[in-house]
């Protein structure tokens, strides 16, 4: 807890230091909350699945300082051991007018394929005076491999139009990188607008590039845009999680209002292939199509549906024999999956009725093999509101078939939701009950979870006590779990 303690005492010497400087004109607020909780478990029939017993205790405290931001936040538990330091996370993001500084464990967005959310914990600053955007980071990424990092960037932003460049490095004891992005954002006309973003990327003495543009038109009621993303194989940058490379992408995307707004319909179709330098012996193309509806006759109805096709065509090349080749030795294979979803909602007064389904059916075509499997989901819901009584009833029933080469699987069953709250409000009391039949080749279990959770808030809402009991038996399993949690805002 010393780094909490040292926080608040930085926080008091700075706060006093103000009110010596500028005195009470702009004045001192500060809020925040701090919450506790602990979690026991015990299980019956099997092997304990989690620990027995587990604690958590997080916060946040925000502080205004004569117009200064200064917010922090932490998170401690048992489960963090493994740290050195006494807090899992932290973080500490002042502001004022068009600054914001990063300390702590932080994220920040420069573009997709250079710095691109990916948590580091060091510092970083945002500077957007005017029609200026200005932004710099460093700090370490991935503290096991000892990766480390720094990035800048520069934009101007005028009227819906932007210009952006971006640059982000990388290296650690592995890996070497380099990125940097230009991005436009133009409006040509009132109607039409268009954006372009081009993207190189040196790994390890490799060079890589990506481009992704678009243009659109947008009318009273119905609106069209064009998109195209080219990833070269082999693109990637430490600043992100995950790139997907080797791919070439082409959509379109129109959409439609009808009827004064109460029928809208949008669409998606596009391509997308890989192996763009034929280095790979198997090339696949994606073809994909969807359209969603969307129907408001009233106050009363409301109705959705959806359709998507997702086509994908794979063609395997065997290794390259310089004295033989067999054209027969070549695979196609092609993949089918097709997607159907409805919603169907009527509700008057203080109840609601909503039917909810979904089929998706999958093909495999390889040599003249057909391997198929569909998926059918089903949901039926009633809600009733007592509100003189502060009483909120909710049934459901759900349905779930599984069918595939040599496999079937069957899950349906009922679930039940009451909620009471009493003492004008300010304790609330939730007991929910479900019970699932599952059937999965000829062989069937039964589970029932039923639980209880408990809520006391005072009219003050700074305080918030709150527990629940968890009760869980399928077959010859049973688990209990219980949790007390406390939460203070300020």
């Amino acid at each position: 807890m010393k780094y909490l303690i040292y926080t608040l005492l930085f926080v008091q010497q700075a706060s006093a230091q103000a009110i010596d400087q500028l005195g009470l004109k702009k004045g001192i607020t500060m809020n925040g909350s701090i919450n506790a909780s602990m979690t026991a478990y015990r299980a019956y029939g099997i092997a304990q699945r989690r620990d027995p017993f587990a604690w958590y205790l997080n916060g946040n405290v925000n502080m205004n300082l004569f117009g200064y931001s200064l917010p922090f936040s932490f998170s401690y538990s048992n489960q963090g051991s493994s740290y050195s330091q006494p807090f899992n996370q932290y973080r500490f993001a002042p502001s004022y007018k068009w600054a914001k500084l990063y300390l702590g464990s932080s994220s920040m967005q420069f573009s997709s394929y250079t710095l691109a959310g990916h948590v580091f914990n060091g510092a970083g600053v945002e500077l957007n005076p005017g029609k200026w955007r200005m932004a710099a980071m460093y700090g370490t990424f991935l503290k096991a491999e000892n990766r480390k990092g720094y990035g800048t960037k520069l934009g101007y932003e005028n009227n819906g139009n932007s210009y952006s460049i971006s640059f982000f490095a990388a290296k650690d004891p592995a890996h070497y990188n380099q990125t940097a992005a230009i991005a436009i954002k133009q409006r040509i006309s009132k109607r039409i607008f268009a954006d372009a973003e081009y993207s190189v990327s040196l790994l390890n003495d490799l060079f890589f590039d990506a481009i992704q543009a678009g243009v659109g038109y947008n009318g009273n009621t119905y609106a069209l845009q064009l998109r195209y993303e080219r990833i070269a194989p082999g693109y990637n940058t430490l600043g992100a999680y995950a790139v997907v490379n080797d791919m070439r992408n082409i959509t379109i995307a129109p959409a439609v209002q009808l009827f004064k707004g109460r029928m809208s319909v949008t669409g998606n179709a596009g391509m997308q292939v890989n192996n763009l330098d034929h280095a790979k012996m198997s090339d696949t193309r994606r073809w994909v199509a969807s359209i969603n509806t969307s129907i408001t006759p009233n106050e009363h109805w409301m109705m959705n549906a959806g359709y998507s096709n997702f086509n994908t065509f794979t063609r395997v090349r065997p290794l390259a024999d310089p004295y033989f080749t067999n054209p027969l030795d070549t695979l196609d294979y092609y993949q089918v999956n097709t997607t159907y979803n409805t919603m169907l909602l009527y509700k008057i007064r203080s109840s609601a009725i909503t039917l909810n389904t979904s089929f998706q059916h999958a093909s495999d075509k390889r040599d003249a093999n057909d391997q198929l499997s569909s998926f059918f989901t089903a949901n039926i819901s009633y809600t009733y509101l007592l509100m003189k009584l502060d009483l909120s009833l909710s049934t459901a029933f759900n349905y779930y078939y599984n069918t595939s080469t040599g496999f079937n699987s069957e899950f349906f069953g009922p679930n039940i939701n009451i909620s009471k709250q009493f003492f004008k409000k300010t304790c609330k009391a939730v007991l929910m009950s479900t019970y699932n039949i599952t059937k999965v080749a000829q062989v069937q279990s039964r589970l029932f979870n039923t639980g209880l959770t408990l809520g006391f808030t005072p009219k003050g809402r700074k305080h918030n006590l709150g527990g629940s009991l968890l009760y869980l038996h399928k077959d010859r399993l049973t688990e209990w779990t219980g949790t007390m949690n406390y939460a203070y805002s300020f």
